[in-house]
């Protein structure tokens, strides 16, 4: 599916006709963004006149759209910069299949021109675009100004995403220290691979977002170099906060192995304690199991019932005192 936004003439134009598309091109618009959402390996007809007929753009760019890239890039071309970063988009599953939260944001930056392409729907790029119908003077003023919004929500995904793991490492780190179960070191697990996954992909990204904030890169003028400045500021901190966190995570497993330790030591001290005061009970039914009498001739059962109850009660109270519970 393709969609563009541009203005000739103060009019603003949007459209999905590939050919239209390229015919208003030429007619030298002040600022054109077209977004492809690729819903196969294969392009289009329509997307190949964009990508290799009008833009012009290298065949190993678009081979790298078509096949998902596993760490973040930028590479210069003659005509354009092509930058591939990677977000979050939490799906319902998240916690179980992460790798389906994580997508592909593949940018083609030119003189005068935005492009870009994912293989999966994403919702803050139908909110900038419909942004962009309704006030197109606000948010197409400028390629750096689009770039920035884009580079902006692209972080940001990854906080919305960090405070999700945040409460829920808050949430785990009280379940393990009053009842730790069995499915908590599962989710511990599960956050565990969730932030080194992230980990992986954000560090990645350092590259991209430095070279946005060179005065000598071809695309971004100098005034605006402090939009950018704060988009890597932003992912500076992210990053780190994503160290923190690694920590964090592996830190609850410590929690949960010694919370688990010391339940099982309160149970093994609770049977301990019982093993203990039932001895006077196996002493009592022992001695009687020999058929001897009571000291002074008189053994009755209720005579042994008592012995059995005094001897559990000074253990009891021997126990107590000693502060074993």
């Amino acid at each position: 599916m393709i969609e563009a936004i541009y203005s000739i003439n103060d009019v603003v134009i949007t459209e999905c006709d590939a050919f239209k598309i390229a015919e208003d091109y030429k007619k030298n618009p002040s600022f054109m963004w077209v977004d492809i959402h690729l819903e196969s390996l294969e392009l289009t007809d329509n997307e190949m006149v964009l990508l290799f007929g009008l833009f012009k753009f290298h065949e190993i760019s678009i081979e790298d759209c078509l096949f998902p890239q596993r760490y973040s890039k930028i590479e210069e071309f003659e005509n354009y910069v092509f930058v591939v970063v990677h977000g979050m988009q939490l799906e319902s599953n998240y916690f179980k299949e992460f790798e389906d939260s994580v997508y592909e944001l593949d940018i083609f930056i030119g003189k005068g021109f935005i492009v870009t392409v994912h293989t999966k729907g994403l919702f803050f790029l139908e909110s900038l675009f419909a942004r962009a119908k309704e006030r197109h003077q606000v948010e197409m003023k400028s390629l750096e100004y689009m770039l920035y919004n884009i580079f902006d929500k692209v972080v940001l995904s990854y906080e919305s995403t960090s405070d999700r793991i945040d409460n829920m490492m808050e949430q785990l780190e009280d379940d393990v220290l009053k009842h730790p179960k069995r499915d908590d070191m599962e989710k511990i697990l599960d956050l565990k691979k969730i932030i080194f996954a992230m980990r992986r992909i954000a560090e990645s990204q350092q590259a991209v977002y430095i070279y946005f904030t060179r005065e000598n890169n071809s695309i971004i003028s100098a005034e605006r170099l402090v939009y950018f400045r704060e988009i890597y500021t932003q992912y500076t901190r992210m990053n780190r906060a994503m160290v923190t966190r690694s920590q964090v995570v592996v830190s609850l497993v410590e929690i949960y192995m010694s919370s688990v330790t010391v339940k099982l030591t309160e149970v093994m001290k609770f049977l301990t304690i019982i093993a203990t005061v039932s001895l006077p009970v196996l002493a009592v039914t022992g001695y009687y199991g020999m058929n001897v009498d009571m000291p002074g001739g008189h053994g009755t059962w209720h005579s042994a019932v008592g012995a059995m109850i005094a001897g559990i009660i000074v253990l009891l109270v021997y126990f107590k005192r000693k502060e074993w519970f």
